[in-house]
């Protein structure tokens, strides 16, 4: 079975299995480290049946705006549902690498629990950088550590390989991208990096 198939199939139990309370807990939290500021036009990238919508909708309101995609068409349909009566949020299935977007169009690019499920980086960052605005900001965040991550994939086989780069590779990658790092957290509970788009 591959990523996408698999993504798809899980839709439907997705929240239930991994939307736990103690996560909803934690999100606020979380995100209250993404710097997202009123008004910001945010790229919500993998964005599943919308977790974390509800988070950035509060954290750029009163008239911000979440365009969420993702590749799993099931996905999306489920957070359509959720989310029919909400005006600030635009969905789109498609996938990272080749984002249906203007270049310079958001102000933020969120990518939460996603990461190490994307083939391929370096293009995904191009990307994002291409989309993101001067001074626009790409956040990579888990509400597990790198560590946490890797064990917690082991448990499902079309996903068992897939782990967030080590910290030299990330850094690589945002650099070659054209983004700065402003900062990698990496600790129990939570993994961060913030980059930003110079120029």
């Amino acid at each position: 079975m591959d990523r996408k198939t698999f993504f798809n199939e899980m839709a439907p139990s997705w929240d239930e299995r991994f939307y736990t309370h103690e996560l909803k807990g934690r999100l606020a939290g979380l995100i209250s480290l993404f710097d997202i500021k009123c008004g910001e036009k945010i790229l919500d990238v993998g964005s599943g049946t919308g977790g974390i919508i509800p988070y950035l909708l509060e954290a750029s309101a009163p008239n911000g705006l979440v365009y969420a995609i993702d590749y799993a068409e099931e996905m999306v349909k489920i957070a359509k549902e959720k989310f029919f009566q909400e005006s600030r949020v635009r969905f789109h299935v498609c996938s990272v690498e080749t984002l249906p977007f203007e270049d310079s169009f958001f102000d933020r690019v969120i990518c939460f629990g996603v990461f190490p499920h994307i083939e391929d980086r370096e293009g995904a960052l191009k990307e994002i950088y291409r989309v993101l605005k001067t001074q626009g900001g790409i956040i990579i965040a888990h509400a597990l550590s790198s560590e946490e991550i890797k064990n917690h994939h082991r448990k499902a086989d079309p996903v068992k390989y897939d782990c967030l780069p080590d910290e030299v590779v990330m850094r690589r990658l945002m650099r070659n991208a054209g983004f700065s790092i402003l900062e990698i957290i990496d600790k129990p509970g939570c993994y961060v990096c913030k980059g930003i788009k110079q120029k």
